[in-house]
């Protein structure tokens, strides 16, 4: 009995402490509990807690554009993003606005001190390869993931430079092509260049055919009043036949002056201005590219060559204009999109917090709305069709940044060639010592 009565005095003692336990893990709202968590270390729902604490340090953003607008849809949500990483990660973000070419000596005075003058700073193409021969860019294969699917297409073609990643950007809209006069090829009825590329049929050929047949005097005076082609470039031709005007031969940079692709190229673009005379004749003045316009604009001209924003300055034209790539010379397999005036986002060689910086800026980008963002782009061009604004949206997955460093022989072979009929060979010649220089001072000096 004794046993017993003890047994059970065990059993309450049990159950008393028991209920306790319970007690103090699930008590009434309000009331605090051993177990609980202390407010202060509780973390706010949905809050990612950072691995990052930049302990309150700035991180400088040097450009020649300005912040994000806030008077815009985009500009308002990059700001809102920016003010969610700056909380997160402890840090200041500022943009730092300069005049053109300010930012390149800036970054290199920077480097001479020690110190770097922002963090991220953005530069064309031309600018960022003479700074990273100087060592004045970081190469940033380390603190990106460009495998990572969320990067543009392109983005390691676009921004390596000789084995290395240094430029970043995590939307690519940029490029060229050729405008062309909606209602003027109706008009004349010539076939319409998306119908050519869904046969796989724009050409060289197919381009001068619907050339020829748009130039000519509508008004019977005898003159030559309505054209095919206005604002040629010759880099366009040259690479629309896979040619190329520097290579990169036995280690060093070299004028590819002897290459078959470039000479063809060059032939076909004589043709063009002195056989065929489909093109508006130069008058090799900073007149040309205003005249190119105004002749588009007002209905003259079935095509123009252009870069992806020129479409929205048209504002005067009547006529509807749609956009394709240049066409495929015979030398082409794919079509071709070059640009000079490349921009990407680079880190100054002293950056003291390079994987940091690098992950505070991937957290910036709207990625998700990339896509959007190149299709607002394009509806701005004031483009005739779905089919335009679907082929600039897409010509900058295949976009190709040129460096040419080339001194101005470029210039002097392009107007010598269609101006006044001189052989390309002859004017290839007498500018090659002049580009060979160039590329050794900007590309082959270490």
């Amino acid at each position: 009995m004794k046993n017993v009565k003890m047994l059970a005095m065990m059993l309450l003692a049990l159950a008393l402490i028991f209920t306790a336990a319970c007690s103090k893990s699930n008590g009434p709202a309000g009331m605090g509990s051993d177990n609980e968590t202390p407010p202060a270390q509780q973390e706010e729902p949905g809050k990612e807690k950072a691995d990052i604490d930049m302990n309150g340090e700035t991180i400088r953003i040097l450009q020649w554009a300005s912040e994000p607008d806030p008077d815009t849809q985009e500009g308002e949500l990059a700001l809102a993003r920016q003010k969610e990483v700056e909380e997160k990660y402890n840090v200041n973000i500022e943009w730092v606005t300069v005049g053109w070419g300010e930012n390149v000596t800036m970054v290199a005075n920077a480097a001479l001190s020690g110190e770097p003058v922002a963090e991220i700073v953005n530069y064309v193409i031309y600018q960022a390869i003479p700074a990273i021969n100087q060592g004045l860019l970081l190469p940033v294969d380390d603190y990106f993931d460009f495998d990572d699917p969320k990067w543009p297409a392109g983005i390691k073609n676009v921004g390596s430079f000789e084995g290395k990643m240094y430029g970043f950007k995590s939307l690519i809209h940029s490029g060229s092509g050729i405008y062309y006069n909606k209602t003027l090829f109706e008009r004349e009825g010539l076939k319409d260049p998306h119908d050519l590329i869904a046969e796989d049929n724009w050409t060289w050929e197919t381009f001068l055919d619907i050339a020829k047949k748009a130039t000519k005097d509508t008004d019977g005076d005898g003159v030559t009043d309505q054209w095919g082609l206005a604002n040629n470039n010759t880099r366009i031709w040259i690479y629309s036949n896979n040619g190329k005007l520097i290579d990169h031969r036995d280690g060093k940079y070299v004028f590819a002056y002897d290459d078959p692709n470039t000479i063809e190229a060059l032939h076909f673009m004589s043709d063009l201005f002195n056989v065929h005379k489909v093109v508006v004749p130069l008058k090799n003045s900073p007149d040309d590219y205003a005249d190119s316009q105004t002749l588009f604009s007002s209905g003259k001209v079935a095509m123009v060559t252009g870069e992806l924003w020129e479409g929205a300055t048209r504002k005067q034209m009547t006529d509807e204009q749609g956009f394709v790539p240049f066409p495929k010379g015979p030398k082409a397999t794919e079509f071709s999109n070059t640009i000079e005036n490349f921009e990407m986002w680079y880190m100054p060689a002293n950056v003291k917090r390079p994987k940091e910086v690098a992950t505070i800026w991937q957290e910036l980008q709207l990625w998700d709305r990339t896509d959007k963002i190149k299709r607002e782009g394009s509806e701005l061009q004031n483009l005739a069709s779905e089919k335009d604004i679907q082929v600039m949206m897409e010509i900058s997955d295949y976009v190709l940044p040129l460096f040419l460093p080339l001194g101005g022989a470029l210039g002097d072979i392009g107007r010598s060639v269609a101006s006044t009929g001189e052989a390309p060979e002859s004017a290839i010649e007498r500018n090659k010592q002049l580009a060979q220089d160039s590329i050794d001072a900007n590309l082959n000096a270490k």
